[in-house]
């Protein structure tokens, strides 16, 4: 009933979630591990797996977790029953600002049930809603199911390379014509925070020029401009400043969605914040 599709480069995180999965999953279900130590990006990994699944359900799902919800799958394959479904998560985000980002913008859209390992081995328990199913729109690719019908639509665009961005471009893509959800009733743990460098920064950047679609209800001004800020600093740490560049930024401006007056500000913190 289920295809688990897991691009994978640590044999020891792969053995472990195997195990985990024939114990809790619950359903019938194949594993289709693409071995991965930096041959392909995530896209192609995927992409590959999903032309070997079988089932006509799809869950793409990294190494370095493991599942605390014994009968996951069948919780899983429920939810599919939604109508007008797109992608299914653990993690997602209802706001979607002009600025490059990913799934997450700030915890006031944030939905997340997971336990999360941070670097120092800490614990957390991060669960920011209740319903067993709540409508959201960028997905995060730690837990991403759909349907193969759904899947053959869409798949994942390659001109995405490395590890990056692959999650909330496809569930942006989605989301113009379906409905994404997250669900609280599948509890994984995950053994890593993740790594926001440079070419996930590049990658955003791909992913918003592709999607200019204003996915929100309501626009939130202070929230714009807050992102807008944090990435123009981002911005001028990894480029030089320079007219080509000064234009980048600028092309994100939040032009519709804050007043003009904060336009203005915004473009003069562009130009001179960071002298």
């Amino acid at each position: 009933m289920l295809s688990i599709i897991i691009s994978s480069y640590k044999p020891a995180n792969f053995k472990a979630l195997k195990e985990n999965i024939d114990k809790t999953c619950g359903i019938v279900y194949e594993i289709i591990k693409i071995d991965n130590p930096g041959l392909m990006g995530i896209t192609e990994a995927y992409n590959l797996g999903a032309k070997k699944a079988k089932y006509n359900f799809f869950l793409f799902l990294h190494e370095d977790i493991i599942f605390h919800t014994d009968n996951w799958g069948e919780k899983l394959i429920s939810h599919h029953h939604i109508n007008n479904l797109g992608v299914i998560g653990i993690a997602g985000g209802t706001y979607i600002p002009s600025v490059p980002s990913g799934w997450f913008t700030n915890m006031n859209y944030a939905l997340i049930n997971i336990l999360q390992r941070e670097y120092d081995t800490t614990l957390r328990n991060v669960k920011t809603f209740t319903q067993k199913a709540h409508k959201a729109i960028a997905i995060d690719g730690v837990f991403i199911s759909i349907s193969k019908d759904n899947f053959y639509n869409y798949s994942f665009d390659e001109k995405l390379k490395g590890y990056h961005g692959y999650d909330t471009e496809l569930s942006l893509r989605i989301a113009k014509k379906h409905q994404n959800y997250v669900v609280s009733d599948i509890l994984i743990e995950h053994f890593s925070p993740g790594n926001p460098d440079k070419l996930w920064f590049i990658n955003n950047m791909y992913i918003r020029k592709k999607h200019r679609y204003n996915f929100n209800v309501k626009n939130d001004e202070k929230t714009e401009m807050l992102l807008y800020k944090a990435f123009t600093k981002t911005f001028f740490t990894h480029y030089k400043k320079s007219f080509t560049n000064y234009f980048t930024v600028l092309q994100f401006l939040p032009i519709s969605r804050v007043k003009l007056v904060n336009c203005l500000k915004l473009i003069k913190f562009t130009l001179y914040s960071n002298d």
